[in-house]
């Protein structure tokens, strides 16, 4: 059960590491204004986001089983305490990876928030381009009123009717 837990947690750190790894491409990528590679690096995260459910899951049902055989409830149980139960060699293991684990976790949230930023500053860009190319034209200063107090037909960047 130890040996279970501790590939888990082993998987956890590398798959979190990865995505510190893409967290950092995909900030370059951003300030770059690189669409296609950030579409790739997207497409990276979420299959590693997947996979990252995939091994908490497991590490849960394993805490589960931890917590069950000590007659403890798994809510309880964190990693320190599942370090506490296991043996000598498991325990500094587990302890070790919980740390590496940890320090990844610690990497990533940053690094996140500043792609959000990044991305959210972008995207006011991109609004503001579609909003200065599909701003009302005026019309000619002199010539027949276009209807009293009607605005000028504004031009669309799809002509779409819904």
């Amino acid at each position: 059960m130890w040996d279970e837990l501790i590939a888990v947690l082993g998987e956890m750190v590398a798959l979190y590491q990865a995505l510190v790894r893409l967290a950092e491409e995909k900030r370059a990528v951003l300030v770059a204004g690189n669409a296609p590679a950030l579409e790739a690096i997207t497409r990276q995260e979420e299959l590693l986001i997947i996979q990252a459910g995939k091994l908490d899951a497991q590490r849960e049902k394993l805490i589960g089983r931890i917590a069950a055989a000590h007659g403890l409830s798994p809510q309880d149980i964190t990693l320190a305490k599942v370090g506490e139960l296991a043996d000598g060699q498991a325990a500094d293991r587990i302890a070790a990876l919980g740390g590496e684990l940890r320090a990844a976790l610690e990497k990533l949230a940053p690094l996140n928030e500043l792609n959000t930023q990044l991305i959210e500053q972008a995207l006011k860009i991109i609004q503001y381009n579609i909003n200065v190319l599909t701003q009302a034209s005026a019309g000619p200063t002199y010539g027949p009123p276009q209807g009293a107090g009607q605005p000028a037909a504004r031009r669309t960047l799809l002509d779409t009717k819904v």
